[in-house]
C-alpha cells in the first residue's frame, strides 16, 4: 500500500487572487467594531486572506485599489492594521514572485 499525501487546503489572497496555504497568508476578520487581525486563523466571522507580497506592496496604486474593493473602501483602516505585518513581510522571502489574476494582470 502506498502512502497517501495529505490534502493541504488553499486560501486565495483577496488582493492578487493567488492561492496559497494558510501559513503563507494573513487572515483579517470583519468584526462589529471593524476589521481585526486573526493570528490563529480560527476566529469567528467573515474572514479575508491577504498574502505577504500584497502587504509589502500596500503603497502600490493597484494594490490600494484592490484593498478598496475587498475591504469596502475602508482601506486606510486595513493598511494601518497590517502595518506591523508589513515589516516582517518585507524581510521574509516572497511566497510568489509575480502577481497573477485580475483584469490588468
Amino acid at each position: 500500500m502506498t502512502a497517501r499525501t495529505r490534502h493541504v487546503p488553499l486560501r486565495r489572497c483577496v488582493v492578487c487572487r493567488t492561492s496559497l496555504t494558510k501559513a503563507d497568508l494573513i487572515r483579517l476578520v470583519d468584526h462589529e467594531s471593524g476589521w481585526r487581525l486573526d493570528p490563529t486563523g480560527r476566529a469567528g466571522g467573515r474572514g479575508t486572506w491577504v498574502c505577504h507580497t500584497c502587504i509589502a506592496t500596500s503603497d502600490d496604486r493597484a494594490t490600494r485599489r484592490a484593498f478598496a474593493r475587498a475591504f469596502r473602501q475602508r482601506t486606510d483602516e486595513v493598511v494601518a492594521l497590517l502595518e506591523p505585518c508589513r515589516e516582517s513581510a518585507r524581510s521574509t522571502p516572497l511566497a510568489h514572485a509575480t502577481r497573477h489574476g485580475g483584469t490588468h494582470g
